[in-house]
């Protein structure tokens, strides 16, 4: 029994190439992970050019705005140069990209409000073929620079607004006692001009009463008249019996005549004057009287107006609203968002720790396998039983050994926080055993080419493990595969024992599907050696396309 152990401790240089291998896994995952360490605290090393053109203007001014706002940025390595140099320093992998701000960039901002609202047009160019992430990385930094411009020329119209909103709030009290003047003096405007319509009404009356009495007095100064021209002419008829004391009569009487007569014409011209006035008394009373009904509806639209201006600021009040600069500088960014994680990260290596592990030591299996004669034929044959027992057991000891090197080195050297060290042990002693208990099993039955398998097994779940991208963004195809699998179970089980949090698999399900595979492996590892034991032939064709010697 433990043949493959006998066999090891007799070749120094195969138990000292063993030992060199286990260490493969932490080699594999120190390196990556310390190259992957935490990138994004040393992206201010990375270089991003601001091309600066903007001229501004007396409201607002982008371009020194975004300057101001990246002197207190450190997330990269802001040049503020001109545009031949940004496009220069991209062109060679100087910088991962440029923002370019034009001329008119803040002229533009102030014209959204016109008849011919202008956009502010800003260009970012990156380099993907330079790097891709730093490429993304800069697309980032340019979505943040946009949002900047966005949120200022929110703030610089609001705010105009909001102080626009203010003055009219400070003055609505003057406003309200204006209306309450311009209100009543209507209301009194409109009972006088009633007074006034009353008083013309009585006006009128007594100049028709005037007109009637001057036409009587015409009458009666006529009559009076024609009553002294007979008179005068009687006199006349007696002028030679009365003498000289007629010719005294006869000349007072003409005088008489003479007066009627002026009575006469002057009742006329009252009677004309009185008519006249009657006339214009009449065109008082009806001006007056559409005076008085526009007055009225003056007054009524005044009280609908004072109504309706109480209920505005009677709603200011109840809703508490306030024109303030606090108020404009919220409306302009109204959203604060607050992001939890739930679960903490330490840093991008122990994110990706999973992944890496699971790479290692799968890796590792593959060089164990590699190094290892599987396919050995020792001159003392033993039972199926003692062979399956022997290469188990190897399989279980060179597990162990590189689960323990590299759970010393992420857990003491490394100090990658781990929430759970049983899970994270037991998770990495099971994917190994499964590992090269796969990889075994494929060189057992095809030499070589079973390495070669083994690598191809390694590329195929590495495209379906989900450990970089989410597993959504891939095709049905890979989706699938995900489903299948082992190592998309370990890496699930690996996130659970570094973050205590079950994700698609519970911990146990990953547990069980990879003491599944062993179980299964090593089934048929021993029916393999049941056929190699029962046909020798094939035994030793497998043995020289594996080209080691015994």
């Amino acid at each position: 029994m433990f043949q493959d152990f006998k066999f090891i401790f007799k070749k120094p240089m195969l138990l000292t190439s063993l030992l060199v291998i286990s260490l493969l896994p932490v080699i594999y995952a120190s390196i990556f992970l310390g190259a992957m360490w935490n990138p994004y605290d040393r992206t201010g090393d990375m270089a991003f050019h601001i091309v600066n053109e903007d001229k501004g203007n007396e409201d607002i001014d982008l371009g020194m705005e975004i300057e101001e706002e990246l002197k207190e940025n450190n997330q990269l390595d802001w040049q503020f140069t001109d545009l031949d140099e940004a496009k220069k320093a991209l062109q060679k992998g100087d910088s991962y990209g440029y923002l370019q701000i034009p001329e008119d960039a803040s002229d533009n901002a102030m014209t959204f409000l016109s008849d011919d609202p202008k956009p502010v047009d800003m260009v970012l160019k990156t380099n993907p073929g330079h790097n891709f992430i730093g490429s993304i990385m800069s697309e980032q930094a340019g979505s943040m620079l946009t949002d900047t411009v966005k949120t200022s020329i929110t703030e610089t119209y609001t705010s105009t607004l909001i102080g626009q909103l203010n003055d009219l709030s400070e003055q609505s009290d003057e406003a309200k006692q204006a209306l309450a003047d311009l209100k009543n003096g209507a209301h009194d405007l409109n009972d006088g001009l009633i007074e006034a319509e009353e008083s013309t009404a009585q006006l009128n009356q007594g100049a028709a009463e005037v007109n009637e009495g001057a036409g009587q007095l015409s009458q009666s100064s006529k009559a009076l008249h024609d009553g002294e021209t007979q008179f005068t002419g009687q006199l006349e008829q007696f002028s030679p019996i009365l003498g000289n004391n007629a010719q005294m009569v006869l000349g007072a009487q003409r005088e008489l005549e003479e007066g009627a007569g002026q009575i006469e014409a002057g009742s006329s011209q009252l009677t004309q004057g009185a008519s006249e006035l009657n006339s214009g008394l009449s065109q008082l009373e009806s001006g007056t009287g559409d005076l008085v009904e526009g007055s009225g509806e003056l007054a009524g639209a005044l009280d609908e107006i004072d109504t309706r201006f109480n209920e505005v600021l009677s709603q200011l009040d109840e809703n508490n609203i306030a024109f303030t600069e606090d108020g404009a500088k919220a409306i302009a960014a109204p959203v604060n968002l607050d992001h939890e994680s739930i679960v903490d990260t330490q840093n991008y290596a122990q994110s990706f720790a999973p992944l890496i592990i699971a790479v290692s030591l799968f890796i590792g299996s593959i060089t164990f396998n590699v190094v290892y004669p599987m396919n050995k034929i020792f001159e003392d044959r033993q039972s199926v039983l003692r062979q399956w027992v022997s290469r188990i057991s190897l399989f279980l000891s060179h597990a162990l050994l590189m689960s323990t090197l590299l759970y010393i080195v992420i857990v003491w050297i490394m100090q990658i926080e781990i929430a759970s060290h049983g899970k994270f042990f037991l998770a990495m002693l099971v994917w190994s055993t499964a590992s090269i208990a796969m990889i075994g099993l494929l060189v057992m039955i095809f030499g070589n080419f079973g390495k070669f398998l083994g690598i191809v097994l390694l590329i195929i779940q590495l495209s379906s493990s989900a450990g970089t991208f989410p597993i959504e963004t891939s095709s049905d195809f890979y989706q699938g595969l995900y489903q299948v699998v082992p190592m998309a179970f370990v890496v699930t089980g690996f996130r659970d024992a570094v973050f205590n949090q079950g994700f698609d698999y519970n911990f146990s399900t990953v547990i069980y599907v990879l003491l599944t595979t062993i179980l299964a492996a090593s089934i048929l590892i021993s029916l393999v050696l049941l056929l190699k034991n029962k046909m020798p032939k094939y035994e030793e064709k497998i043995n020289k396309l594996s080209k080691f010697e015994s």
